[in-house]
C-alpha cells in the first residue's frame, strides 16, 4: 500500500511509503486522530481548541492551535518529501475559520476501512451474510488490533473508543451466527471466545456459543457454557440469566434444540477432530473463569495490604507523637525539679 497510512487501532502510527513519521508531539497526534475520527465534517478552529486545550483561554488555547497545526502539516510533508506526488495538496485543509480532511489527498486510515467494512452488513443478520459481506468483516477483525489508542483517557477519546469497540463485538458476532449456519462451529467458537473477553456478561454470546457446542456434538461443554454464563451475569449484574437463556438450557439437557426455524435440530455426532478440539476449548474457558478470579483475589489483597500499610503509618506516627511528648514531659520535670532532688 502506498501513500500516506494511519493506524488508530491498537499503538498509533502515521507512516508513508512505509516510513515512519517522524515524532510528532502528543498534541499533533491528538489533533490528526480527533479530525481523521470526524473526517466527514469540518471543524471550527474554536471547537477544536476548546477539545483539545479545555482548560486553557480562548486566545491562548487558539494560539495552541495554530501551532499545532503548523507543526502536523510540516511534519506530515516531511514524509513526502522524496516522493513526486506530494500527500494531495494537504492532508487537513485550514483556513481562517475551518479545518477539515482533505479527501482527495492519498490516505489510508485503517477506522475507516474498518467502517466500511461494517457497512456492508450493517442491516444484515449473520446467517444471511454471502461470501463478499464475510470477507468483509474478517479484514475488519484483522484490521481491530487493539482498542483505539488506548492509552488515552480524553473524554472524546473514550467515547469513540467505546462506539469502536461495541461495532467490533457486532462484527464478531454476525461472524458467529454465519458459522453457525455455515456448520463451521469451531471457527465460530473463537469468535464467541473474543467476545467474552470484552464482555464476559453478554448473554446472547454465551447462547451462541451453547448452541455451537451442541451442534458440533459437545453437549456437555455446551451445559458448562450456561454455568459460566450464570456466574458471569451474577458477578457483574446480580441477576439471574434470562428466560430465554434458561429456556435454551432446558433444551439442551433434554438433548434437543430448537432453533426458531426448522424445529428440531439432532447433534451430530462428535468426530474425532471436533471433541479434542471442544474439550480443550472447555479447559481454555476454565482457565479463563479462574484467571479472572485470582485477579480479583490479588486486587482485594493488594487493596488489604495498602490499608494495613495505611495503618501502620498512622499508628507509627501516634507513637512517635507519644514517645516526643513523653520526652519533653520528661525534660520539663528534670528541668523543673533539678537533679539533685
Amino acid at each position: 500500500m502506498s501513500g500516506l497510512e494511519i493506524r488508530l487501532f491498537g499503538q498509533i502510527s502515521v507512516e508513508w511509503g512505509g516510513r515512519r513519521s517522524p515524532d510528532l508531539s502528543a498534541k499533533a497526534l491528538e489533533l490528526l486522530s480527533f479530525v481523521l475520527l470526524h473526517r466527514d465534517r469540518a471543524h471550527t478552529r474554536e471547537t477544536l481548541a476548546g477539545v483539545l486545550w479545555p482548560e486553557a483561554p480562548d486566545p491562548l488555547s487558539k494560539k495552541y492551535l495554530r501551532q499545532t497545526l503548523w507543526q502536523l502539516q510540516s511534519k506530515l510533508a516531511s514524509l513526502s518529501r522524496h516522493e513526486q506526488d506530494a500527500i494531495g495538496t494537504a492532508l487537513l485543509t485550514a483556513d481562517a475559520g475551518w479545518v477539515r480532511v482533505n479527501h482527495q489527498a492519498g490516505w489510508w486510515l485503517d477506522v475507516a476501512a474498518f467502517e466500511q467494512a461494517y457497512g456492508l452488513s450493517r442491516e444484515s443478520a449473520g446467517r444471511d451474510l454471502n461470501d463478499r459481506q464475510v470477507r468483509a468483516l474478517e479484514s475488519a477483525v484483522d484490521l481491530y488490533r487493539g482498542d483505539l489508542i488506548a492509552t488515552w483517557y480524553q473524554d472524546w477519546c473514550i467515547y469513540e473508543r467505546d462506539r469502536l469497540q461495541l461495532t467490533y463485538l457486532a462484527i464478531l458476532e454476525k461472524l458467529m451466527g454465519h458459522c453457525e449456519a455455515a456448520a463451521s462451529y469451531a471457527k465460530g467458537v473463537g469468535y464467541g471466545q473474543s467476545i467474552l473477553r470484552y464482555d464476559p456478561a453478554r448473554e446472547s454470546t454465551h447462547r451462541q456459543l451453547m448452541r455451537l457446542y451442541y451442534q458440533a456434538g459437545d453437549r456437555t461443554t455446551a451445559l458448562r457454557q450456561y454455568d459460566r454464563c450464570v456466574a458471569a451475569v451474577a458477578e457483574q449484574f446480580n441477576v439471574e440469566p434470562a428466560r430465554e437463556t434458561v429456556a435454551l438450557y432446558q433444551q439442551l439437557r433434554t438433548d434437543r434444540l430448537d432453533d426458531g426455524r426448522h424445529g428440531h435440530v439432532e447433534p451430530p455426532a462428535a468426530t474425532s477432530c471436533d471433541e479434542p478440539l471442544a474439550h480443550q476449548q472447555a479447559k481454555l474457558d476454565q482457565l479463563q473463569v479462574s484467571l479472572s478470579a485470582l485477579q480479583r483475589q490479588v486486587q482485594q489483597q493488594v487493596t488489604m495490604i495498602r490499608a494495613i500499610q495505611a495503618n501502620l503509618t498512622s499508628l507509627q506516627l501516634i507513637a512517635r507523637a507519644l514517645t516526643e511528648g513523653q520526652e519533653t514531659a520528661r525534660q520539663t520535670t528534670w528541668q523543673m525539679v533539678g537533679p539533685h532532688s
